[in-house]
Formats: C-alpha cells, sequence, structure tokens
C-alpha cells in the first residue's frame, strides 16, 4: 500500500485537462503529417508541359518547253527538184528548272489541197538539217554551213529520204544526257523564259523524176525536254 502511494507522488496520473491536451495534439499531428504527404504528392506527380509545330511548304519547280515556227515560205510555184525552203524555229523554256531537249523530225506523204496529186511520195526526196542559233536563216546563207554550224540531219548531210516515225536529229530524246561534241541535246536555264532560234532547211534532191510532180509532204517536229538537276 506503502509502495503504491509512493509511485503516484512520483509519476501522478496525468489530469483528465492533460489527457485532452494530448490527444488533441496527437490528432493534430497526424493532421499535419496527412497535409505534408499530400502536399508532397502534388509537387511531385504534376508536370507542366508545352509543345509547338511547325508546317514547312514543299513546292516543286515547273518544266514548260515551248516551241513556235517550222513554216516554210514556198517559193513561187512550189518547190522543185535542187531546191530548198528554211524556217525559223524558235525554242523557249517557259518553266523554272533549267532543262535539256532533244529535237526529232519526221514525214508523212500528203495530198496537195483540191488537186489528185503526183504518184511519188516526196518524202523520199527531201533531207532536213537543223542549224544552230545565230546562223542566218535564208537559202542563200545556209548552203554550204560550216560544219560547227549543223547541229543535225537526216538522213544525212549528202542523203535524201525523210522516216516515216519520230527519229532524233539533235540530241537524244531517251532519258539522260546525250553530250555528242556539236551534236548533244541542246540547254536553256530556267526562270527567265530564255529561248534560242533554230534554223531548219529543207533540201529536194535534184535528181527526182516527174512523178514527184505536184506531191506534197508534212514534216512533224518533235521537242523533248527533261530537267537537268539530279539528271546526269
Amino acid at each position: 500500500m506503502m509502495d503504491e502511494l509512493l509511485e503516484e507522488m512520483i509519476d501522478p496520473a496525468p489530469s483528465r485537462e492533460d489527457a485532452a491536451r494530448r490527444r488533441r495534439a496527437w490528432a493534430t499531428g497526424s493532421i499535419l503529417a496527412l497535409a505534408a504527404v499530400g502536399v508532397a504528392s502534388l509537387t511531385t506527380s504534376a508536370l507542366f508541359t508545352d509543345q509547338d509545330d511547325l508546317a514547312g511548304t514543299i513546292s516543286t519547280g515547273t518544266l514548260v518547253l515551248g516551241a513556235e515556227g517550222a513554216q516554210f515560205d514556198m517559193p513561187l510555184g512550189g518547190l522543185a527538184p535542187g531546191g530548198s525552203v528554211v524556217a525559223p524555229l524558235r525554242v523557249v523554256n517557259e518553266g523554272s528548272l533549267e532543262l535539256r531537249y532533244a529535237l526529232s523530225v519526221s514525214a508523212q506523204r500528203a495530198t496537195p489541197e483540191g488537186r489528185p496529186g503526183g504518184a511519188g511520195n516526196l518524202t523520199e526526196q527531201l533531207r532536213v538539217t537543223v542549224l544552230a542559233p545565230g546562223v542566218t536563216c535564208t537559202t542563200e546563207a545556209t548552203a554550204a554551213p560550216a560544219a560547227a554550224d549543223v547541229l543535225g540531219a537526216s538522213p544525212s548531210t549528202t542523203g535524201f529520204g525523210l522516216p516515216a516515225t519520230d527519229t532524233p536529229i539533235v540530241g537524244d530524246p531517251a532519258t539522260g544526257a546525250d553530250t555528242t561534241p556539236g551534236a548533244g541535246d541542246r540547254t536553256l536555264p530556267g526562270g527567265s523564259d530564255a529561248d534560242e532560234t533554230l534554223c531548219v532547211r529543207v533540201d529536194m534532191a535534184s535528181t527526182a523524176g516527174n512523178e514527184f510532180q505536184d506531191t506534197a509532204a508534212v514534216l512533224r517536229f518533235v521537242l523533248d525536254s527533261e530537267q537537268t538537276v539530279n539528271n546526269p
């Protein structure tokens, strides 16, 4: 009994007010701890982010080849054996890309307008020669051109007889550059309507017989072009 009394004096039981304060302090500490956990959770699980985008436009260049001319002024009475006619042929690059081009020729028999025509096929008696820019495009000036001024001839500079299908006469219409010296593809820069004027001469064989009287032919000139950039 004495021992219990001494124990109460050394470590007395807390009063009701002290017990209540301790409970409140514990509860407050728990709330603060939970609040701290909540704040930590908010500050570590969310990240501010942003996004931007850019648009780039890709556009292609243009390859536009134009041609005009090749209209032959026939001599009075028509072409006779051994005769010749000439006509300018202007080629222009109307696009934005540099191009190279080739020229092909073919010919078809035709019937003179309003007449039955002769028995001969005039295409067999003709030769086409294409001369370089800068050459004076007259029959007199092109009668004996320098070799350097001749870009091509069909069938040759001495033979006669035009092909019935498109046949290259200057350059090569196949893809890729034809770099044959003096006779390869022609090049025109882009973006400025660059142009050049060729001279086309047509000769009739001096040996053509009477069957070629009152005959006609239609000549077809085809220009094939392609870009030069990334296309060796």
